[in-house]
């Protein structure tokens, strides 16, 4: 399997290992994902199901998988595991340090594949910075 990690800097970052079933579907050689996970709501806190999917270096997300009318930019951010979430959570903060989206997987395996796209992505963008993912 392939290592990846993200991190803005010395702070400490966890590894996880990502084992795909079988590769995601790829348009221009980006990665291309969708379905529905978890998000935690900015204001209630409460856990919604949403729908994404991710093209190039942005996740879109919305109520309905044919009204994704919301963005989150990948370029940059910051993902990481969420260790006290024992359900399979993650989080991404956009490069510009604003709101911090986090994010449920139904499975591990789900969890893995989810951010190890998100990892590809961040490095297929011809924008990336050493804030991108590194896969090993």
């Amino acid at each position: 399997g392939k290592v990846y990690e993200s991190g803005r800097g010395g702070g400490h970052v966890r590894r996880a290992r990502a084992e795909m079933a079988g590769p995601p579907a790829t348009s221009n050689g980006a990665t291309e994902r969708k379905g529905r996970l978890l998000k935690r709501a900015h204001f209630t806190r409460r856990w919604k199901p949403t729908w994404f999917r991710m093209v190039e270096s942005k996740l879109l997300y919305g109520g309905k998988p044919e009204n994704l009318h919301k963005t989150i930019n990948l370029v940059g951010a910051d993902v990481r595991l969420v260790d006290c979430d024992p359900n399979f959570g993650w989080s991404i903060t956009p490069k510009d340090g604003g709101r911090t989206f986090f994010l449920r997987a139904s499975t591990a395996e789900e969890q893995q594949a989810w951010m190890e796209s998100i990892c590809e992505a961040q490095l297929a963008s011809q924008e990336h910075g050493s804030n991108a993912c590194v896969l090993q």
